[in-house]
């Protein structure tokens, strides 16, 4: 048995298809609170992810600068110790000139040398200024000198003569000093007025120059015969 439509039964039949169609697209356009709040939550964390990177160089950039601050202090404070420390030495350095030029040396007037030129005047000047063995031997006394200073002398001598020294070959400075030092060495403790004097004198920096005359400083002897004395070692050669 066939069933006839008629056009208004069709027409509602498509409307009513129409209606759910548009009814299913609504109902997927809307979303749950809960996926938005997902939703944003991602979203979030990408553009944290994205900033991350920034915040890592902008740290590491201030970290390398502070680093190059700090090291450009500590050179200006390496340098600043350097030049003070040249300053010490520079001072100590005159401090013993002075003491060489007092206790070695005179002065003299301009007639010692009047009608001398060149090298023969040279060497008369020298040979005027130099104080006699015994002079220098009062000065030891006189401004108390001890073995310190008088070996801070010795060594500053043996750098300004600018060659070896030895016994039997020694600048005439240190064979003034030397023979003058033996001399208040020979005093009797009581008749001795300079208690800083050990009356040692002479014989350790005899013992100095010796060594000095085969390539060895005592210094480095002694600092090695310390060390040995701390370890124990034994030297079997």
């Amino acid at each position: 048995m066939m069933r006839y439509f008629t056009p208004v039964a069709i027409a509602l039949t498509i409307l009513s298809g129409k209606s759910s169609g548009f009814s299913h697209l609504a109902s997927s356009s809307r979303r749950s609170p809960a996926s938005e709040t997902s939703l944003s939550g991602d979203i979030a964390r990408s553009d944290d992810t994205k900033r991350a990177p920034d915040v890592s160089v902008d740290n590491a950039l201030t970290f390398l600068d502070e680093a190059r601050r700090l090291r450009a202090q500590a050179n200006e404070l390496q340098l600043q110790l350097n030049r003070e420390q040249e300053e010490r030495i520079r001072r100590q350095r005159d401090k013993v000139d002075s003491l060489i030029d007092a206790l070695l040396f005179h002065g003299m007037s301009n007639n010692a040398t009047q009608g001398l030129t060149g090298d023969k005047a040279q060497l008369r000047s020298k040979q005027q200024l130099l104080h006699t063995e015994e002079q220098v031997a009062n000065l030891l006394i006189s401004k108390r000198m001890n073995y310190d200073m008088v070996n801070q002398m010795f060594d500053r001598i043996c750098e300004l003569s600018n060659r070896p020294q030895s016994i039997d070959s020694c600048s005439p400075l240190l064979s003034l000093l030397l023979d003058a030092a033996c001399k208040v060495d020979c005093l009797e403790r009581e008749d001795n007025p300079n208690k800083r004097w050990n009356h040692r004198v002479e014989r350790d920096l005899r013992k100095k120059l010796f060594l000095l005359g085969y390539g060895i400083r005592i210094e480095d002897v002694d600092n090695k015969n310390h060390a040995r004395s701390i370890t124990g070692e034994k030297d079997y050669l």
